[in-house]
């Protein structure tokens, strides 16, 4: 039996390395004397080796953060002591109450055990939506319903149903250049019909993301894209804690909680989306939320270029001419208020669409299928054509740009009731009864076969001989 030498054990390092010279000189004696069968095994044996060493750094990681992972769940019963200790040291100090900073994280609340407390921590949290859902509607009482209601009617705008033109020939169509005769063959393509939905009134705010967070959002899987999940770990803060890009801790900065959240990735938008109960807005909805289409004849349509108008007005929007280079609060230039009641629409920041870009895009341009669109302008946007109702961006879903945050919508029909399904057996029952009774009626009259055919008069036979 051939022993094999000590020096050949890829597990050891020393010889692991000198496996790697020995290979690396073959190489270049290979690639000098021209030989490729030298040049060949030199260039395989580096390749295992380094591929050996790849995995051995991985895994040495992935040791070291598990190391880390102990030592946190050690220090935490110590930080939970200290925790309690300022809580009695704040339990005994004088009753002077003190307002909590916008910075401090809550404590996650315990579930609730009655639906009333359920009801009002949906509706603190800005969950309403998953309230009126009809598998959740029938469990409360009327004026539970009416309490999620007006928290819908304050919080959201209506989108009616209609047509909306999107796409190259959107920009045309505005009232300005009067009513657009559509080309049948682009109609296809940029003429959308939506369906009624509400929109967010404002952008989400830091403020309610820190719900999410504090929330465990970003502990959920269930909430997250299944092709997020791997860069659901990359989805951390200026200190590594899980939140948006800029954040510090987990938490957003003092004074910050009416600026619209922004470092967020479309998958982060999204998981916030379902937690609440919504979802990012389609193009089509969002465009048509600002242009508010009027259809005078099919396929004539006119579209608002702004949300307040046809011509622009740097008093309305936040762009780059405004001489502020950071977001400003949701609620700030209501002059650009929509006709449905949707606030800053055009500037401020970016907002993430549920379309992607290919959908809608320039077809002779080469757009990658996982572009994300997105619509309004942002604080820095220079040009005021591209702060338009009908303009298109796009970004890759994994961004987390300074610029970019989201408005939620929801569709109307997520919060009626199905009667197809209950009412469709019903009447099949129904029809099939009937179909039943007049089979028995059927049966029971003869049939004209079974009937003796009458001998015809001869007078009559006599005409048909004639």
């Amino acid at each position: 039996m051939i022993r094999r030498p000590d020096w050949i054990d890829f597990d050891q390092p020393a010889s692991r390395w000198t496996i790697a010279a020995i290979a690396a000189v073959v190489f270049v004696f290979g690639v000098w004397w021209r030989q490729p069968a030298l040049l060949g095994c030199g260039a395989v044996v580096l390749c295992l080796v380094l591929r050996r060493a790849s995995s051995d750094f991985d895994l040495v990681e992935v040791r070291a953060a598990r190391r880390r992972a102990r030592e946190l769940a050690k220090q935490q019963p110590a930080a939970k002591k200290d925790a309690a200790a300022d809580s009695a040291e704040r339990k005994s100090a004088p009753a002077a109450r003190q307002p909590q900073p916008a910075f401090d994280r809550p404590q996650r609340s315990a579930k609730p055990r009655s639906t009333h407390a359920l009801v009002d921590e949906f509706v603190a949290t800005g969950r309403y939506a998953l309230l009126l859902r009809p598998e959740t509607k029938r469990h409360l009482t009327q004026l539970q319903v009416v309490r999620a209601i007006r928290e819908l009617d304050e919080a959201m705008a209506l989108v009616p149903a209609g047509r909306v033109l999107l796409g190259q020939l959107a920009e045309q169509s505005n009232s300005a250049c009067g009513s657009l005769d559509v080309d049948p063959k682009l109609a296809k393509r940029n003429l959308v019909q939506v369906a009624p939905a509400y929109l967010d009134r404002f952008c989400v705010t830091n403020e309610q993301f820190q719900q999410f967070i504090d929330a465990g959002g970003y502990e959920e899987l269930e909430y997250w894209h299944e092709e997020a999940l791997p860069a659901l770990l990359d989805f951390v803060d200026q200190t590594g804690a899980p939140g948006p890009r800029y954040w510090s801790d987990g938490q957003f900065a003092p004074g910050e909680q009416r600026l619209p959240v922004v470092g967020i990735s479309w998958y982060e938008a999204s998981a916030y989306a379902r937690w609440v109960g919504k979802r990012l807005p389609t193009d089509a909805e969002w465009t048509k939320a600002g242009a508010w289409p009027v259809e005078s004849a099919p396929g004539r349509i006119a579209q608002r270029r702004y949300p307040w108008g046809e011509s622009f007005d740097v008093r309305r929007a936040h762009l780059y001419g405004s001489g502020n280079t950071e977001p400003v609060a949701v609620d700030e230039f209501p002059g650009g208020t929509s006709v449905g009641g949707v606030r800053q629409l055009i500037g401020n920041v970016w907002e993430w669409t549920a379309t992607p870009l290919i959908e809608l895009g320039d077809p002779t341009l080469h757009i990658s299928e996982s572009v994300m669109s997105i619509r309004g302008g942002a604080y820095d946007t220079y040009f005021e054509n591209q702060a338009t109702c009908h303009f298109q961006s796009g970004e890759h879903p994994l961004s987390r740009r300074p610029n970019i945050g989201c408005r939620l919508a929801l569709p109307m029909s997520d919060l009626e009731i199905p009667q197809q399904d209950d009412e469709a057996p019903r009447q099949d029952e129904k029809n099939r009864s009937q179909d039943d009774e007049l089979a028995k009626q059927d049966a029971a009259q003869p049939r004209a076969v079974d009937r003796p055919a009458a001998a015809a008069p001869p007078e009559q036979d006599a005409v048909a001989a004639c």
